[in-house]
């Protein structure tokens, strides 16, 4: 009988099913592969404890500008300042939130003082605003070194003197002294 014949039908084609299993194979490694790298990045709170605002502008975060007057002279402090005995400082605050703080102040080889709020007047941090000129101008000593200045944000109330803790925004500032 001739392959026409009736009754009889032609042979199908065989149709493979290696294309759609590398297929399938290909996309579920592109999908996999695309949540690993896509995943987000968590920080771990042990050694980032303070993220801060999220979206905050880095220009108004949280911190103190610092200004010296000598003489009749009222210059902000910079990288390159070198600061004399007899140097006022004067601090503002700077942010984009209303927030809780202690200024620390440590002079040469001196311990470590606390300068804003004064101790013996507040048990805890004060609550400050952006803008606002902190009402204490430390006077430079004599002597070579560095003053240190440790400003400690926080978002709520804390004594005074505590070590700071993780959820503490600690801006701290070295000026060298002549």
């Amino acid at each position: 009988m001739s392959p026409g014949a009736a009754g009889e039908s032609a042979p199908k084609p065989r149709r493979s099913l290696r294309r759609p299993l590398i297929l399938a194979g290909a996309l579920a490694f592109l999908i996999g592969l695309a949540f690993l790298v896509a995943r987000p990045a968590v920080p771990d709170p042990t050694t980032n404890p303070y993220a801060g605002k999220r979206g905050g502008s880095l220009d108004r975060s949280a911190g103190l500008l610092i200004r010296y007057r000598r003489g009749d002279e009222v210059r902000s402090v910079d990288p390159q300042t070198v600061l004399r005995a007899g140097d006022g400082i004067e601090l503002k605050v700077r942010g984009e939130r209303v927030s809780y703080l202690e200024v620390r102040l440590r002079d040469g080889e001196g311990t470590p003082q606390t300068i804003f709020p004064a101790p013996t007047a507040a048990p805890l941090s004060a609550r400050v605003s952006p803008g606002d000129r902190l009402p204490v101008t430390p006077v430079v000593g004599p002597g070579g070194g560095k003053l240190v200045l440790t400003a400690l944000f926080s978002d709520e109330a804390r004594p005074v003197g505590a070590p700071p803790d993780p959820d503490n925004l600690t801006v701290t500032a070295v000026i060298a002294k002549e």
